[in-house]
């Protein structure tokens, strides 16, 4: 039996020092689940996937590992990243976190 509770989500933005002098800078979240869920990117809320590069990978059966990663110029703009996993044995669970300066 699989337990039922939501995921927990750990996101990791670049310290501001690596956002300025790093042409390119990689956010990564950890979803911490017994299920394999399907996890996205939202930038001030919008769906990144057709501009950036996500990589996921099943560390373990109990966590998921997904990083973004975007040029340093784009990052300085934006406002929040979110990570949402999702999966059919679970609502739909989200971390965001403010980015700006």
């Amino acid at each position: 039996a699989f337990p039922s509770s939501t995921p927990s989500l750990h996101l990791e933005t670049p310290r501001f020092r690596t956002v300025m002098t790093q042409t390119e800078v990689t956010a990564t979240c950890v979803v911490h689940s017994a299920y394999d869920a399907k996890v996205s990117w939202l930038l001030d809320g919008k769906d990144p996937t057709s501009r950036a590069p996500v990589n996921q990978a099943s560390s373990t059966t109990q966590s998921i590992s997904s990083n973004l990663t975007l040029p340093s110029s784009q990052w300085k703009t934006l406002n929040t990243i979110t990570c949402r996993a999702e999966h059919r044995c679970f609502n739909p669970t989200q971390t965001t976190s403010n980015v700006n300066g």
